[in-house]
């Protein structure tokens, strides 16, 4: 394992007879009890509509998890339900966002399976396949097994981010969302303003007053360091979207709310008089109301065209996004 001796990964599953439990942990018997914790995450039924989703329940237990269903001809309703999580334990880590991609890999290999569903039967002592089950359940582990390198080499390029630089502050209410770049700078140097805080979601990249790109350290880290690319090469430029979108500070933060969940995205430039103002964000959204949910509730029963059930989706997975972010976000804070 090396250094990632508390790195593990975790498959899950809800067996309609024992309730929630651990399939296996990978690459080794965990040195903590994770695995009644990790199972028990099944049963947190806002998460289940949200299929990737962070959870941190201290600063030594961090986990990056997603939700997934496969065919099943044993299960009632003929589908298995399953988890598959990324544990941290006492990693000094915190960016639990970027493993969505690798964790969508796994349960694409997973889906390749033929009958894959048959590892989860092998306390089910009716069962006469019992061969198949066994061999099933060595495939499966062994799937698991062969994303740890993945895992742990996401984790060594995002360490290779700097973090030693000063926030560039803006206007007082909306100081230390963001960073202002220029789209000559270096993705190294907007590395380091992208990492200096916690708080910051975005980079906004400005000229003649107006945004004109925007990057965020997923930006860096898919285009640029999982690429092998030297980020003292590359521009800002060559990485930031160009296709901004962008509010007005007079628009209701209700349509904001509502045009961010369509676009699946958690910052939003804000223009005043045609000119760069400053940042909405997600967390704007979250403190302009003590009661999250009602407040997005109230903005999205508005919404024209769209049934009762589409509304308590995009709430849901909004609440979730924000209590997510707001976990990782405190306890990044915490470890400083």
């Amino acid at each position: 394992m090396g250094r990632f001796k508390m790195l593990y990964i975790t498959l899950s599953y809800f067996d309609t007879v024992l309730g929630p439990t651990t399939f296996c942990t990978v690459p080794a018997h965990p040195e903590v009890d994770i695995e009644e914790y990790t199972s028990t995450l099944l049963n947190i039924s806002e998460f289940i509509d949200l299929k990737f989703f962070v959870y941190v329940s201290s600063s030594h237990f961090k986990t990056s998890n997603i939700y997934t269903k496969i065919p099943s001809e044993w299960a009632r309703g003929h589908l298995e339900m399953i988890l598959i999580s990324i544990i941290l334990v006492d990693e000094e880590f915190n960016r639990l966002f970027i493993f969505e991609e690798v964790l969508e890999k796994i349960v694409a290999a997973i889906d390749k399976m033929d009958k894959a569903y048959m590892a989860f039967y092998s306390e089910h002592k009716d069962r006469t396949e019992v061969d198949v089950i066994s061999s099933k359940k060595e495939e499966l582990v062994k799937v698991l097994n062969e994303f740890v390198p993945e895992v742990q080499e996401i984790i060594e390029a995002a360490k290779r981010i700097p973090t030693d630089s000063e926030v560039i502050e803006t206007e007082e209410d909306l100081q230390d969302e963001f960073i202002i770049l220029d789209k000559t700078e270096t993705v190294l140097e907007a590395a380091h303003k992208l990492a200096s805080s916690p708080r910051i979601l975005i980079g906004c990249v400005i000229e003649d007053n107006k945004p004109i790109g925007i990057i965020d350290e997923d930006d860096v880290l898919k285009k640029v360091i999982l690429q092998e690319k030297d980020p003292l090469l590359v521009k800002v430029e060559d990485i930031m979207t160009k296709d901004v979108v962008m509010v007005d500070s007079n628009d209701p933060i209700g349509d904001t709310v509502d045009l961010m969940i369509d676009k699946g995205i958690q910052a939003v430039p804000i223009l005043q008089d045609g000119e760069f103002f400053g940042v909405f964000t997600i967390f704007d959204a979250a403190h302009h109301n003590k009661n999250v949910i009602e407040l997005i509730g109230e903005h999205l029963q508005d919404i024209s065209g769209r049934k009762l059930e589409d509304v308590k989706k995009l709430k849901l997975k909004l609440w979730s996004y924000i209590r997510n972010i707001s976990r990782n976000r405190r306890l990044q804070q915490l470890q400083k």
